[in-house]
């Protein structure tokens, strides 16, 4: 019999080929969907500039851009409008609340101190650890006030309320984790689908033959 009248046709074996590289782009754009911009996603998350700085006992307004988990940060070393702080390492007992400018609600401000959760800028200027911890359902502006416990008003110290950096190290890692796994699924997946159409074939045109 001619190999030209045998079905299927060999061609089949380059469509099968080329699946897994279709797989391959698949997951290439799906990368790309699911977490562009690392690591740039990392530095613009991670950065100081997206904190806000609250000199207490005192108050002030924050808006926040997005709902999400966020941090109060004790500053023991830190520089504000040319002033510098430094005060001890230890945070001192604090009462601190947050509420929406527009209704009054509160928003918890839960204690979440762990002496290892800190950051710092390269010279030190800047040294703060995770003291508070919050979760924003509205992202709307609310209004931060922070006084010590024992009602004394000295010394100021430095508070910074912004993304929880924990939180955001943890997210990205697992985005990244559910990219990588969806990835490779796509490609064993594209690959074994490709194997199983060369068998397929292989073995109907042994049977025509």
């Amino acid at each position: 019999m001619d190999n030209k009248t045998i079905r299927p046709s060999g061609w089949y074996y380059g469509l099968a080929a080329l699946m897994p590289v279709i797989g391959c782009l698949i997951a290439m754009v799906m990368a790309y969907q699911w977490f562009p911009g690392l690591p740039g996603v990392w530095q613009a998350n991670m950065s100081l500039e997206n904190l806000t700085q609250v000199v207490v006992p005192g108050s002030q307004d924050i808006t926040f851009a997005k709902s999400g988990a966020y941090a109060v940060y004790y500053e023991y070393r830190s520089v504000v409008d040319g002033v510098v702080y430094a005060n001890n390492e230890t945070p001192p007992a604090l009462a601190c609340a947050l509420t929406s400018t527009a209704t009054g609600d509160e928003v918890g401000v839960v204690p979440d101190y762990v002496k290892t959760n800190n950051y710092s800028t390269k010279d030190r200027e800047r040294v703060g650890v995770l003291i508070r911890s919050i979760t924003i359902d509205e992202p709307v502006a609310y209004t931060f006030s922070c006084r010590y416990a024992d009602g004394r008003s000295q010394p100021e110290i430095v508070l910074a309320v912004g993304p929880n950096f924990d939180w955001e190290f943890f997210g990205i890692a697992a985005r990244t984790i559910v990219t990588v796994a969806a990835g490779l699924a796509v490609l064993f997946g594209s690959g074994a689908v490709a194997a199983i159409v060369v068998i397929v074939i292989a073995v109907k045109r042994r049977q025509r033959r």
